[in-house]
């Protein structure tokens, strides 16, 4: 073989282990990147942010079963706030809207919410109290949260809230299993990644 071909020769090697070293050192590059971004995004879900599913039909219209939900560990929850929480039966873990805060009495009557005897109007439930009007039948049957507390008056005590699901006649939530510790709340829901909108507060 002639020096000039095995110069060629050489030149291909050397190409080729350059070539080859380059295409080791962007894998080396792109996994150590990968794997710092599972490592943040599984940091951030557990301390900023949580993307949970939910369940079942006790939320309809604002969610549906199966809707994947961004929840903001570090929002505090606000009257008619969505919520993802570990229920206090202790059957895992649910969504639902706060209705009563700490320090308030809850009371239904005649379809209407009375907040410490003050009508609050629900806006996200008026199309579905105009249709049970004309039909004659009530969204949310009258309790008082009296009903589902060991205290006289009705309060709610500080550190718990008083949860409902949008579809009163079939949702489970405080009138079934009481009221929710804020110790129990993993976060506040803030979008339904289905669709990408705001949910209605």
């Amino acid at each position: 073989m002639s020096s000039k071909k095995k110069s060629n020769n050489r030149k291909k090697q050397r190409k080729k282990n350059s070539k080859k070293r380059f295409l080791q050192e962007i894998s080396k590059e792109l996994g150590i990147t990968f794997l710092i971004v599972f490592l943040l995004l599984f940091i951030l879900s557990n301390v900023v942010f949580a993307l949970p599913k939910n369940e079942g039909y006790g939320m309809r219209e604002a969610l549906n079963d199966g809707d994947r939900v961004y929840v903001d560990r570090l929002g505090k929850p606000k009257r008619f706030s969505l919520i993802y929480f570990k229920q206090p039966d202790g059957n895992g873990t649910s969504i639902r809207r706060v209705i009563g805060l700490p320090g308030e009495r809850v009371r239904y009557h005649n379809d209407e919410l009375y907040i410490d005897d003050r009508l609050v109007v629900e806006r996200f439930l008026q199309k579905k109290l105009v249709q049970a009007k004309l039909a004659d039948q009530v969204i949310t049957e009258d309790f008082d949260s009296i009903d589902i507390m060991e205290t006289n008056n009705g309060m709610i005590p500080k550190g718990k809230y008083l949860v409902l699901g949008d579809n009163r006649n079939y949702a489970t939530d405080s009138r079934y299993y009481g009221l929710v510790d804020e110790q129990a709340v993993i976060g506040k829901v803030e979008l339904r990644l289905s669709l990408f909108q705001l949910l209605r507060k």
